[in-house]
């Protein structure tokens, strides 16, 4: 159970998909840098000064999937990856990956923007970890994740020994494999994971979309779902979208239609595809040159 925060928290209750259909997770959210309660983040010893850091604006849970927003200048970001470094698990992942991050409220309502990410899986969000593939797309242990651009300029980065960098890439070549799961929880979720990594990336695009023939409709309806988030690139997807209108899953064929609309209506951004690849491979020179 939830131990009570030190702050008033909305409560909600989220209808998440699983692999039987549908089911209420029990979550929370809370806005500003409010210190939260550390008899709820005994899994990550020495992990409360990065959780309350003055730059958190935004922090959620559900069924034990803590994630932490920050936003702020270099001199926050490294002061938070000096306490990070200091988090007594066995591993503490630094994540790299192109900016700026944004982040919605679970209503909708309101939209934050964030600079690094912090998350840790625990409670009942840990099943995840034990089924096939999952440990390929989620973390046993916290992930600190940058987003770079904007005001966090990536060669003022400072990362503390204690940590392991990583790039988005690495992070997509992971999730791939768990898109290979048996499982089809791990399966289904993975799409949107992936999606969410890199919205340019065809090769993610091609991975989607070879979900849409799924034998499990719930892979599938994630799929759909997830595949208009690569705006006018999930094009090509569009032919197996349209098989998947021939089917007598309601939920799955309303969908698709949603789907196909979107993306026939998106536009090309190419400005902000080039930046975006300009920051990956920014990325991957400066991880090359902090690993060599």
């Amino acid at each position: 159970m939830k131990t009570a925060m030190l702050k008033p928290v909305m409560l909600v209750l989220l209808l998440v998909a699983v692999c039987c259909g549908t089911a209420w997770a029990l979550g929370e959210e809370d806005f500003g840098n409010e210190p939260l309660n550390a008899a709820n983040f005994t899994s990550w010893p020495g992990v409360m000064p990065v959780v309350n850091h003055p730059s958190r604006v935004y922090h959620t849970w559900v069924n034990g999937n803590e994630q932490c927003y920050y936003q702020g200048d270099m001199a926050a970001l490294n002061d938070c990856l000096l306490k990070f470094a200091e988090v007594q698990t066995e591993a503490r992942d630094v994540v790299l990956r192109p900016g700026p991050g944004e982040v919605s409220s679970f209503d909708g309502s309101r939209k934050m923007p964030f600079s690094w990410h912090l998350q840790m899986f625990g409670g009942v969000s840990k099943y995840l970890l034990r089924l096939e593939g999952g440990n390929k797309v989620w973390s046993d242990h916290p992930v600190l994740t940058i987003y770079t651009g904007g005001a966090i300029d990536l060669d003022k980065i400072e990362i503390s020994k204690g940590v392991t960098l990583r790039s988005i890439n690495e992070v997509k070549k992971r999730t791939l494999e768990g898109l290979k799961s048996k499982d089809k929880t791990v399966r289904g979720w993975s799409a949107g994971v992936l999606v969410s990594l890199d919205r340019y990336d065809p090769a993610s695009r091609d991975a989607v979309a070879a979900l849409l023939s799924d034998p499990d409709n719930w892979v599938r309806l994630n799929a759909v779902h997830s595949l208009p988030t690569f705006g006018k690139l999930a094009q090509p997807a569009l032919p197996l979208l349209r098989e998947n209108l021939k089917t007598d899953d309601k939920s799955l064929k309303e969908a698709a239609q949603e789907s196909i609309r979107k993306i026939e209506q998106a536009t090309a951004t190419p400005d902000s595809e080039r930046q975006h690849q300009q920051q990956l491979e920014k990325i991957d020179r400066f991880v090359a040159t902090k690993l060599g």
